[in-house]
Order: C-alpha cells, then structure tokens, then sequence
C-alpha cells in the first residue's frame, strides 16, 4: 500500500513539473515553441519564420515560411527610399508564456521605434511608431511580407474563398470594406495569420493610424521575384515634425496541420482571430 502511495505522489510530482516546464524558449534571436521557431532580426521585425526541427524537408532542412525578412520601405519618391538604421536593440522581458524586446531604427527624416512581444500560444504582437524628425513628404509607406513560394499555397480571408491562393489577390478600403484586412497564408506544415490594427487615434494630436491613411491604403498578394509577397501600400502621406504614424499589427504563426486530415484555411483564419481577440 505504501509502495503504490509512493508511485502515485512520484507520478504527480512529475506531472507537475512537466506543466510547469517554460513553453517558450529563446537563444540570441531564436525565439522557440512547440513546433515552431521565430528568428528576430536586429530591426526587431521577423527575419525567419520556420518549422521545428521534427518537420523537414525531404533533404533534412527546416521549412522556412520566409523569404526574405519582414520588413517596411518609407519612399521619397516612387524610386527613392529614406534608410533607416538600427541604433538599439533589446531583449526587455523573458517569462514562462511571452518575450519582449524593443528595436531603434532612424534616419535624419524618421525614428521606427518597435516593440514585439511573442506568446507561447504563437501570437506575436506589434506595436510600431514611425516619427518624423522634421517635415517630410512621402509618396508611400510599404509594408512586405515576403513568404517563400512553396510556402503559401493556401489562402483564407481578404473577401476570398478560403482555399488555394489566387494567383493574385487584391484589397482595398472601397467595396464596402469598413474594417483592416486579416488572413491566413499557409501550406500544411507551417502558416502565418496577418491583421491590421484598425485603433483609432482621436483624441491624440499629432498621431494617426498609418494602416488608414484617409482610405488610401491597399493591400496586395502575389507573386513578385523569387517570392510571393504580401504588400501593404499607404500612399502619399505628408508630415510635419513630431507628427507620429502607427503600424501596430498581429501575427500568428500556425501549428502544422494534421497529417492525415491536411489543412483547412478557413479554420486556421478563425482560431488565429480569436487568439487575437482573446489577447485584447
């Protein structure tokens, strides 16, 4: 009888400390949960976006959703763009279900400042304030998610019929959209949900909500170069010194789908959403 006590507090014992193990991990820049890993550039935005190490390639590699890193373009004018380089970067916040960190990034003309805090459930939120440091001028602000083609063969949300991706997809503020877009793009072993913070900024002078742009902005999905990329365009947007444009926007990258019941779009596009709504 003492024999089976002894099993049974052993057994809970172990029970617990595996609940208790931290969910989510990060060495350098690799922030790491089951079944998926976030490499953080030095500007703060996702540099890489891969598969864990138990799903691979046929030659043994991870599967990266990425092709080039995340990342924003500030045009001058419709070929010239305002470089921006990073000044500060830092891991601010590490528990047992989120990590932190904040990036600098400027130029003569602007200041990105970044924060990114990822969620051991793989949400990951952004927070992005872009300041002028004098009046500027600029013919667009674009925003690139640059995926892998092999990575984005299916497609849920943006007024589309959730399933495999269109060889291009467009949106706009016109057609009675009244909300920022969301979607999910993604293949069976890996995806990202993508949506765009709709907060207003009343109130607050000299802020706006950069995604809104007086109704300017669209949203593209294609193939362009060696990747299919989703792009976000502002255009025209003139500011005066100390006038500050938000970006803030959420990611979630998806867990591999059942192998034997493959992916259903529409279904990932939902949980994303509502991980994003649980979050508020």
């Amino acid at each position: 009888m003492k024999k089976s006590f002894a099993i049974i507090i052993l057994f809970f014992y172990f029970f617990s400390c595996a609940a208790q193990q931290k969910v989510i991990s990060i060495a350098d820049h690799f922030i790491s949960i089951p079944g998926r890993k976030l490499e953080i550039n030095t500007d703060g935005f996702p540099k890489q976006i891969q598969s864990d190490y138990h799903l691979q390639n046929a030659d043994g590699k991870a599967i990266n959703l990425l092709y080039e890193p995340i990342h924003f373009h500030y045009y001058s004018t419709p070929k010239a763009q305002i470089k921006l380089n990073v000044s500060d970067f830092k891991i601010i916040s590490v528990s047992d279900n989120h990590i932190i960190w904040n990036a600098i990034s400027a130029s003569t003309d602007l200041e990105q400042k970044i924060t990114g805090q990822m969620l051991d459930n793989g949400l990951v939120k952004y927070k992005i304030s872009v300041k002028a440091l004098k009046d500027v001028l600029l013919h667009s602000i674009n925003f690139h998610i640059p995926f892998e083609k092999s990575a984005s063969k299916y497609l849920a949300g943006l007024n589309e019929k959730a399933g495999l991706r269109a060889d291009t997809v467009k949106w706009t503020w016109g057609n009675g959209n009244k909300k920022l877009p969301e979607v999910w793009i993604g293949t069976e072993q890996l995806g990202l949900y993508l949506s765009l913070s709709a907060q207003n900024m009343f109130g607050t002078a000299g802020i706006m909500n950069g995604w809104v742009n007086d109704g300017n902005g669209k949203l593209q999905i294609n193939i362009k170069g060696s990747s299919m990329l989703a792009e976000f365009t502002t255009g025209n947007i003139n500011l005066k010194q100390g006038d500050e444009l938000v970006f803030d926007f959420n990611l979630v990258i998806s867990e591999a789908a059942d192998a034997n019941k493959g992916v259903n779009p529409a279904k990932e596009l939902k949980a994303s959403n509502k991980l994003v709504a649980k979050a508020k």
